[in-house]
């Protein structure tokens, strides 16, 4: 079976910054080594995971250009340009068409409750700004906006929409939705339900925790693809008993903490996101030492 444009396994990309500044491009630039080194399929930069939403207009061109430009044409980068400005996200796409991006994404303009023809032509004039393939974002738990099967069928019709990456608790929907759309890309945004996501018709996976256990989730998808669901089970619970610890202490800040772990300056949350406490970073380095010590084998 050919394999669909956009599948594959991206870690949602952190953004490092400098305590009080700026993005640090030196610990940006591990961050990417690290990611590529771990086999990944690519990039997903400048999304919920990157702090977008609290990062000024030119920062977010900024991460994007330094992103590719640390990745040197080594893997596949989704630039997300998502935002209630829609000058904005035309402009981000700009900066990726200029900086190289293989495809671009957004989540759907939020806050005033725009109705779905408004956020259907937004997608259109988002989809329609360059030849890059585009994935819609759809996460309903933090845009607000909750899009029916149909719709979200509607927008992956559009053309350029190649897929959706799908951050939704709802698998009857996403079920559904493989069902309307079974040649179109869908990619499973929560961690800790990809087997889920995967047994229900993705064809892949972006997400937060891939930052530092993407050895568990090749794992698991090779597992699961050989026909191991014992294995792939196994493997889903493993990556979220570290997920548990994680959101008791909040994932992004937690995320940045496991990675200071291995070496990579990766600063504070942006404000008002709270920095971790003496006991959050006590609890954090026992789940590194007991959850993330010897990776797992990816069956072949």
């Amino acid at each position: 079976m050919e394999k669909k444009l956009l599948s594959g396994y991206y870690a949602a990309l952190l953004t490092p910054f400098h305590d009080g500044g700026g993005i640090n491009a030196g610990s940006l630039g591990a961050l990417v080594d690290h990611v590529i080194s771990t086999g990944l399929d690519g990039l997903y930069v400048g999304g919920s995971t990157g702090e977008a939403f609290l990062m000024q207009p030119e920062e977010r061109k900024t991460l994007l250009r330094q992103t590719a430009e640390a990745a040197g044409g080594r893997t596949m980068l989704i630039a997300h340009v998502g935002d209630i400005n829609q000058r904005l996200s035309l402009d981000l796409i700009e900066t990726a068409v200029e900086a190289g991006y293989d495809a671009v994404s957004a989540v759907p303009p939020f806050y005033y409750g725009f109705s779905f023809a408004e956020i259907k032509a937004h997608y259109q004039a988002l989809a329609s700004a360059s030849d890059l393939p585009f994935l819609v974002y759809n996460f309903p738990a933090l845009s607000g906006v909750r899009f029916s099967t149909g719709q979200l069928a509607e927008l992956m019709s559009l053309p350029n929409v190649v897929g959706v990456k799908n951050t939704c608790s709802d698998h009857y929907a996403l079920e559904r939705l493989r069902r309307e759309m079974p040649d179109k890309t869908i990619l499973n945004g929560f961690d800790e339900t990809l087997l889920a996501g995967l047994a229900l018709g993705a064809d892949g996976g972006v997400g937060s925790t891939y930052n530092v256990q993407a050895d568990k989730v090749l794992a698991l998808a090779s597992a699961y693809a050989k026909g191991n669901v014992e294995r792939a089970r196994g493997i889903q619970v493993q990556m979220n008993k570290l997920i548990d610890v994680l959101v008791t202490h909040g994932v992004n800040s937690s995320l940045k903490y496991l990675l200071e772990l291995r070496g990579i300056p990766m600063g504070s949350c942006r404000a008002p996101i709270a920095p971790l406490g003496t006991e959050a970073k006590k609890a954090l380095e026992a789940a590194a030492e007991r959850l993330l010590g010897e990776p797992a084998e990816v069956e072949v």
